[in-house]
Parts: structure tokens; sequence; C-alpha cells
């Protein structure tokens, strides 16, 4: 059987108005991956689905190249980002839209 992890869900800019929260707490299984965290996002809520069309090029299958997704304050990086694992209890994602600015 799998451990169970709680995980925080840190959302920014206009992704808190997509799914309503700013942050949300997770309970999930230990070594996930970041493309199975965002199916359970989907699932989770009335506008995941949006959440998700946001956050991935589904034509491509990768995160799209404007988004920023962290654990624990680290960037991930790379065409291997969905398949990064969410190990460690207490562990913050976090999920950045693209930021505009003049």
């Amino acid at each position: 059987m799998q451990e169970s992890i709680r995980i925080e869900f840190r959302i920014f800019a206009n992704f808190r108005d997509i799914l309503g929260f700013k942050i949300d707490f997770l309970d999930i299984k230990k070594g996930i991956s970041i493309r199975d965290f965002l199916q359970i996002i989907s699932d989770k809520y009335p506008d995941g689905p949006e959440f998700v069309r946001n956050i991935i090029d589904l034509e491509r299958n990768k995160v799209l190249p404007f988004i920023k997704i962290l654990i624990d304050g680290r960037i991930l990086m790379g065409d291997k980002i969905l398949e990064t694992q969410i190990i460690k209890d207490k562990s913050v994602i976090a999920m950045f839209p693209a930021v505009g600015g003049g």
C-alpha cells in the first residue's frame, strides 16, 4: 500500500480566479507525478479542467513554457516536469501563470 502525504497547494494571479482559492491542503499518494497531481486537481475542483488547460500544452504534452511550477521553492525545469515526483510530506507545490508587465 502506498503511503499518503499531505501537501500544501498554492496558486497565484489569475489561477486564483479560476479555482477560487489561494491555498489548499491535499492528501495524496507519496511519489505521484506532477501529471497525476494535475489530474487530481482537474477532478477535484469544478474548474479544474480549465486550470489544467492553462498549465499544459495538450498537443505537446508539456507544461506551457511561461508557467512556473515549484516544489518547496525549487523551480521545476526541463522537458520532464510532468514526470517529477512529489515525495516529501508537507511539501509546498506552487504554480505561477505568466506575469506581464511594462
